[in-house]
């Protein structure tokens, strides 16, 4: 094609591509070549793209095909250099030309009907604008993902002349294309001499070139069809409209062509979706790629606005704007996720410490502690190749990629023996960093220095630490609002309050039911919902255990953990913060409660027109009596009871201030005074006011105030304090002093009668107050249970009527394979009876099938008592399957007609697949497989029951077993990744994917190490017989979990456990993640195996064993502390 697109306006290009080379392909630097590959390229290919190598070997470029073979890449050239040399000879560019030259000759024929020219060019240009983002993007992505594209050509037999799998019409094709392809492409191309794929590709660009010619010529007819000069504009006006929209129309071809200038063909028809350059450059963004991000599908439209101001329409511009939203959408479903998937593309972990290398004057990555507050400074900083990942990462560019942010320019050490590291290549930094090495530093410090112990030190700061330790899970804008935190609470507040402003006036009336409204939320929120959370928090630490559960306390990491100190550190920081935002919370919503009342009170309230009338000046005496006595209560109250009881600090702070009870001051005359004037300032409001609202809201909070202290903090002190509560206060005292005196010398001998009948009363109503109050907690503590019965039942529905929503397919020959010549085996103990692997452990499942057997069978695994019939299958396996033959399948479709044809074995076939991921169920229970037939749903063999199971510890408080647990949770939630499971899980002997793979080519059986050697086993359809060794029996069998993870069991090396070998500063139990469905196993089987929940953040926080094995310690201690206490 030529330097431009063909279409002039609308044709496109994917991402930045790398540097041409003189032969116009496109380069990417990649690892170096193997031996094989080297051998094919020889010396001319290493030097394709350097100008100084002569002229010979820069013209020579070589490809490489998906499956590894290395070809000489032909010459192309542009579509009009094909049309003027083949037009005379080749069909295909006959019919293409005549397409294109109708439309103007259409477009004449129709000039005196211009709606319907204008209607009809629309409708043909949204058919090739459609057919090009998404018509190409469907092809390109399947072809991208599945090599769609060449396997239907080589089904159809096209690619080869001789194929049997298209018969003699596909030959015929294949003939046709190869006389068109060689007649375009000239000398130096021969069909045989190239791969399949670059054939293909060939053939993709014919479409290509059809599409996009066609969409140009037909989007140019509909804009000049409504071509229009506004009438109110003057001609200065359409002079300067013309002007600049020609302008954008010539910047448009000049984005085009220098965009071709730069990726050429290779890039310009997608060929990186069929085959690869071997590549010998990084990417270069040069011309118009340094101009703006996406250029080509960004400024590379700008001919579209251009031409909508030249023919002065609206119509046009609008169509503009869809065609152009279309383009983005073919960028972001197609051309991204290809960019990624090709090239390694921007995906990084989610989470994955890479220790910080500090310049000089910092501070060496040894001795820095992540608890230090000091500032960082302004140290530059390198990342280290060793601890670089191996998963794909986006390689390095020569200028700056469109997701890397602008750097300052760092500066250089001055030392005279550098150490110079290379970048990783996820790393923002695009050039080599120098930095001091830390050995190096610490030499500096001379012969005597000691190097201090790896226990007494934290692991060396990375970006992650740092990025959680400054950013602890901040609102933007109202993402990750969490109420239970002061400062998101005063936000909402403020919100509502700022909504509110927004209601137009209201009636008088209607304003006085909002204003009581409001006040009587406030006193509902005060007293019943943070009484609540304060109930919650005495029975069992709920609001500390709810920011262990969503927050990161990085103090935690590193260090020791045989003495339970960093447990303690976890539990004492995630306390102090629970406390810290109490405050803040408690002291709003008293504030408001109050301010609230007042405001009632004040709209009610008017000032009276005669003093004398009503005893109106009495009720304003007493009502600021009442006040004054309410304010006089509290500030006494305060003065005993300081910040620790005003704040009700003993629902937080009992390990770390002693609980002292105090009778001095207002205690000594009251043990509770805000029972008996909590409330005074509240009615004295209403005697001030004369209002009933206010009247009811003082009643209503006076029992709010009486509940909350008989419910919440009355039972919480029995709690704390027991036996040394006083039952009496001295006021209470003496008057029961005083009536004992009254009744014995004036009722004389009905006195004791009296006193029996006084004291019987008072024991029957504190009896029916405890009893209602037992009844309350007993009605909760039923309910709760209930109501979580009642949530997995309502979860178990939905995934049930998930699982119902299939179409069930039954084979019409079902009838003519013999159900009992197919079988599956699963390995299984030699003591038990039915296999169990636990939750996340690869399943191997070794199947066999008589000789005419479908080589589109599939086995699933389904949840035991689902499926009801046994013959076929009616419920979906919700992706939990797998096929005997991946390449039968198109994802989850079978291939009507694949490569390899659907000729039966000759004899009896067997094979073994592996279900691991999320081919796996992720929660413990009974399930079943089944084989289906045919890629339908007829069950030719069932293996039940199957178990899986989570294995919890046998001490959940001793942090070893939680470790060795965790240990184990870790390894199988990031799939047994050697580049994401922590260093200590190889130490333990854990396996990982790549040895059920070892055993998977050797013919034995895919089960993990998490196992003894298996041997060969079979089973009967239903019942497994026991082959293999021996499994834990039951999660809690004497078998505990370090039976799976072989962990130190003295007590010496427990105290190792976190001090294994520190390797440039990084903890052996730090584990990366690459996404959040990891994160969510683990936090999964978390609460599975210890009861804790953890938040999804808070694991991508942590991303170490250890400190999630503290966390899990602590918080269990937590609830055992205060299980022990409601006991006590």
């Amino acid at each position: 094609m030529a330097a431009i697109s063909p279409d002039g306006l609308q044709g496109d290009v994917p991402l930045p591509r790398p540097a041409p080379t003189p032969d116009g392909l496109r380069q990417r630097k990649a690892a170096p070549a193997p031996a094989s590959e080297s051998e094919h390229a020889d010396a001319s290919a290493s030097s394709v793209g350097d100008s100084s190598d002569g002229k010979c070997k820069a013209d020579v470029t070589w490809g490489k095909t998906p499956s590894g073979v290395v070809f000489r890449v032909p010459q192309t050239h542009s579509f009009f250099t094909t049309m003027l040399t083949t037009l005379h000879r080749s069909s295909l560019t006959r019919l293409t030309f005549l397409s294109l030259v109708a439309q103007p000759a259409l477009f004449y024929l129709l000039r005196n009907h211009s709606i319907i020219r204008s209607a009809f060019f629309l409708l043909y240009f949204a058919f090739w604008r459609g057919a090009y983002d998404f018509g190409f993007a469907w092809l390109l992505r399947k072809q991208s993902e599945k090599r769609w594209i060449v396997r239907q050509l080589k089904i159809r037999g096209w690619l080869d002349i001789n194929s049997e799998s298209g018969g003699q019409e596909g030959r015929e094709w294949a003939k046709w294309w190869k006389r068109e392809l060689e007649m375009k492409m000239g000398e130096g191309y021969n069909w045989e001499d190239v791969p399949p794929e670059f054939n293909a590709w060939l053939m993709f660009r014919q479409l290509v070139d059809v599409v996009l010619l066609n969409d140009f010529v037909s989007y140019s007819c509909f804009a000049w069809s409504n071509l229009h000069f506004p009438p109110n504009h003057s001609t200065t006006m359409h002079i300067f409209r013309w002007a600049f929209g020609w302008a954008l129309i010539f910047f448009n071809l000049w984005v085009k062509m220098d965009a071709h200038r730069v990726v050429k063909d290779y890039a310009w028809y997608w060929g990186d979706a069929f085959w690869l350059m071997v590549m010998q450059h990084d990417l270069v963004f040069d011309g118009v790629y340094e101009i703006a991000p996406h250029p080509m599908y960004s400024v590379g439209y700008a001919g579209y606005y251009g031409l909508s101001m030249v023919v002065g329409s609206y119509s046009v511009l609008f169509v503009s704007l869809a065609a152009h939203a279309a383009q983005f959408a073919f960028l972001l479903w197609f051309e991204n996720p290809h960019i990624d998937r090709t090239y390694g593309g921007s995906k990084k972990p989610l989470a994955s410490r890479i220790p910080l290398s500090w310049a000089q004057g910092s501070p060496a990555p040894s001795e820095i502690q992540l608890e230090e507050s000091a500032p960082l400074g302004e140290s530059s900083f390198s990342l280290t190749p060793e601890d670089a990942i191996d998963a794909a990462t986006p390689a390095a560019t020569e200028g700056e990629t469109e997701t890397e942010p602008e750097l300052p320019e760092l500066p250089a050490n001055e030392t005279t023996e550098p150490s110079i590291r290379k970048p990783r290549s996820d790393s923002s930094y695009s050039g080599t960093s120098i930095s001091i090495a830390p050995t190096e530093a610490l030499s500096k410090l001379g012969a005597g220095y000691k190097r201090p112990s790896t226990r007494g030190r934290a692991r060396a700061v990375s970006m992650h630490d740092l990025t959680h330790r400054f950013f602890r899970k901040p609102v933007v804008v109202l993402w990750r609002l969490d109420v239970f935190r002061a400062n998101d609470f005063a936000l909402v507040v403020l919100i509502l309050y700022a909504m509110v402003t927004l209601v137009p006036a209201l009636p008088s009336q209607l304003a006085l039911t909002a204003h009581f409204l409001h006040a009587l939320g406030w006193r509902l929120f005060h007293s019943y919902g943070l009484g609540l959370l304060l109930r919650a928090q005495s029975k069992s630490k709920w609001l500390v255990r709810h920011y262990l559960k969503h927050y990161h306390y990085p103090g935690a990491e590193g260090g020791d953990a045989v003495d339970g100190t960093e447990r303690e550190t976890v539990v004492k920081r995630a306390t102090e913060e629970a406390f810290g935002n109490w405050q803040v919370g408690y002291n709003i919503s008293l504030v408001m409660t109050y301010v609230s009342f007042a405001g009632l009170a004040w709209k009610t309230y008017h000032l009276p027109m005669d003093w004398t009338v009503s005893g109106t000046i009495l009720r304003h005496v007493l009502g600021l009596l009442l006040i004054a006595l309410h304010i006089w209560a509290a500030v006494s109250s305060y003065e005993v009871l300081g910040d620790f009881g005003w704040l009700y600090s003993d629902f937080f702070l009992t390990e770390q201030i002693p609980s002292q009870l105090a009778y001095t001051g207002i205690y000594r005359f009251l043990n509770n005074p805000e029972r008996s004037m909590g409330g005074a300032a509240f009615f004295g409001l209403w005697l001030i006011s004369n209002s009933k609202l206010v009247l009811a809201l003082a009643v209503i909070s006076h029992l709010s105030h009486w509940w909350f202290l008989s419910t919440v903090e009355r039972p919480h002190m029995k709690r704390l304090y027991g036996d040394r509560l006083r039952k009496d206060g001295g006021l209470t005292k003496t008057l029961k002093s005083v009536a004992d005196k009254t009744l014995s010398t004036k009722a004389g001998k009905h006195g004791q009668d009296i006193k029996r009948v006084v004291q019987e009363v008072r024991g029957s109503i504190e009896k029916v107050e405890e009893k209602v109050t037992e009844a309350v907690e007993e009605f909760l503590d039923h309910a709760r249970p209930m109501f979580s019965d009642m949530v997995n039942d309502t979860r178990i529905l939905l995934q049930q009527s998930r699982e119902r929503m299939i179409i069930t397919r039954v084979a019409s020959d079902i009838s003519s394979y013999d159900a009992s010549r197919y079988s599956m085996t699963l390995p299984t103990g030699s003591s038990v009876d039915v296999p169990r692997f636990h939750v996340g452990q690869p399943i191997g499942v070794s199947w066999t099938a008589p000789a005419n057997h479908s080589r589109k069978d599939w086995i699933g695994i389904y949840r035991l008592g689902s499926c009801k019939s046994q013959l076929v299958t009616r419920i979906s396996s919700v992706g939990k399957w797998m096929p005997i033959y991946e390449e039968e399948y198109d994802g989850d479709r079978p291939i009507k007609n694949p490569v390899n044809g659907d000729e039966s074995p000759t004899r009896a076939d067997a094979g073994e697949v592996v279900f691991r991921g999320d081919q796996l169920p992720w929660a413990p229970g009974q399930y079943e497989l089944r084989y289906h037939h045919d890629g339908k749903h007829n069950v030719m063999s069932r293996v039940a029951p199957i178990e899986i199971y989570v294995n919890k510890p046998t001490r959940p408080s001793s942090y070893r077993e939680v470790r060795s647990t965790l240990l184990n949770i870790v390894n199988l939630s990031l799939d047994s990744d050697p580049t994401l499971v922590p260093r200590s899980v190889k130490s333990a002997n854990i396996s990982t994917v790549t040895s059920c793979a070892s055993l998977a080519e050797a013919g034995g059986l895919s089960t993990p190490n998490l196992l003894s050697s298996p041997k060969s086993a079979s089973s009967e359809t239903l019942s497994p017989k026991k082959t293999q060794a021996q499994l834990p029996s039951s999660p809690s069998s004497n078998v505990s979990l370090g039976d799976l993870v072989h962990c130190e069991a003295d007590a010496d090396a427990a105290d190792e456990e976190d001090d294994d070998d520190i390797v440039d500063g990084r903890d052996p139990d730090d584990f990366s993640i690459m996404d959040e469905n990891q994160a969510r196993r683990i936090t999964s089987l978390c609460e599975m195996a210890f009861g804790v929940q953890i938040s999804v953040d808070v694991v991508v926080a942590d991303a170490n064993v250890g400190v999630l094995a503290r966390r899990v310690v602590g918080a269990r201690s937590l609830v055992a502390a205060s299980v022990a206490k409601g006991s006590g």
